[in-house]
């Protein structure tokens, strides 16, 4: 990776950072919903608090942030990506030099990424026929053969019957 200026300021972070998640695949894909993609001011701020990112230094009463932060923002979420949580990101972040750094995040945007088994999403809809029997059917269907349907519901329902 290629650092950009070390003279950025919270919102240059946030936007090089995002960018950087965008190339590598990482952006819009967290698995946990507790989690934002993208890193903003106050998610910034959260992680010093944390001291996963290094505080700026300050530069005629300005933050001014630098590629090593923008590598510990990528390292956070490359890691909540991976689905870690932050008790464990911390363990791993703490205290890395920018070429550590840089390391864990090739780890985790070389690495493979699992396929996700396409899901298709059914609307039913169930039709009450009478107390205790229900008839469900996939919204946009349509009997191909009506005569050969009704055939196959009396049988069904004769096999319903106790014996």
């Amino acid at each position: 990776m290629t650092p950009p200026t070390d003279d950025l300021t919270l919102d240059d972070l946030c936007r090089d950072a995002s960018d950087l998640l965008r190339k590598h695949g990482l952006l819009g894909a967290q698995r946990d919903g507790r989690v934002s993609d993208a890193p903003d001011p106050r998610t910034v701020r959260y992680y010093q608090s944390l001291n996963l990112v290094d505080r700026p230094r300050i530069v005629d009463r300005e933050a001014r942030y630098g590629w090593k932060q923008v590598l510990q923002v990528l390292a956070i979420k490359a890691l909540q990506h991976i689905g870690l949580p932050i008790a464990q990101i911390q363990n791993r972040l703490t205290a890395r030099s920018e070429t550590e750094l840089e390391s864990i995040l090739r780890g985790v945007t070389e690495r493979p990424q699992p396929r996700r088994p396409a899901v298709k999403s059914l609307t039913l809809r169930e039709v009450a026929l009478e107390p205790g029997l229900r008839l469900l059917v996939e919204d946009g269907w349509s009997p191909a053969d009506t005569e050969s349907l009704v055939a196959r519901f009396r049988a069904a329902v004769a096999a319903l019957q106790p014996s």
